[in-house]
């Protein structure tokens, strides 16, 4: 099935980027704020996200953006019995962001993202076990968000992801939760279709 998405995906990002009229490259990094929602006395856990993307101009207001990002997630438990321990569940994501511009510079995004578990380790006093049985190896999503590209190439951006399908096994839904802020540097000169 992962391999079916794949295809599916990498055969419409080379449709629309026949039909586009700028095409430009990337790469983006920076901090993750996560969680997992509906899990009792837990805080977010601070990680790091870096990947590339390309970005596909479709309209004189609108653009494509396909990413490949790894990103880490995962939350900090506090019960009451045992010492404070990390949840680390890092994910390869691929979204798929359209893009509104309002101005060249500025935009709104949104889009779907579809993730594939890399690891997942509970860490505490030096110490790392390994969890992936517990957490499912495809989560879904969706991420909205926003950005400001300056004229060098350099870009702020800032996105939230959060989870439509359950990230750990059992009944309960425990769904991811991130927030993303960071900077992007774009190669070339990007510019939407006249």
């Amino acid at each position: 099935m992962k391999k079916s998405i794949l295809l599916f995906l990498t055969v419409c990002l080379f449709s629309v980027a026949a039909r586009a009229q700028q095409l430009n490259f990337g790469l983006k990094g920076g901090l993750n704020v996560a969680k997992f929602t509906n899990v009792d006395r837990t805080k977010a856990r601070a990680g790091i996200y870096f990947g590339g993307f390309a970005r596909v101009g479709l309209t004189e207001n609108w653009s494509i953006q396909p990413e490949l990002v790894y990103s880490g997630q995962g939350f900090v438990a506090d019960p009451p019995i045992i010492e404070n321990h990390t949840v680390a569940v890092n994910y390869i994501n691929l979204p798929i962001m359209a893009q509104y511009h309002f101005i060249p510079e500025f935009y709104l995004e949104a889009g779907p993202q579809i993730g594939f578990k890399v690891a997942a380790k509970v860490k505490n006093d030096g110490n790392s076990f390994d969890v992936g049985e517990n957490y499912r190896g495809v989560d879904l999503g969706l991420g909205f968000g926003l950005g400001y590209d300056f004229d060098f190439g350099l870009g702020v951006n800032a996105r939230y992801n959060f989870g439509l399908t359950n990230a750990a096994d059992g009944d309960d839904k425990h769904a991811n939760s991130v927030a993303q802020f960071g900077l992007s540097y774009t190669f070339g000169k990007f510019s939407l279709k006249k």
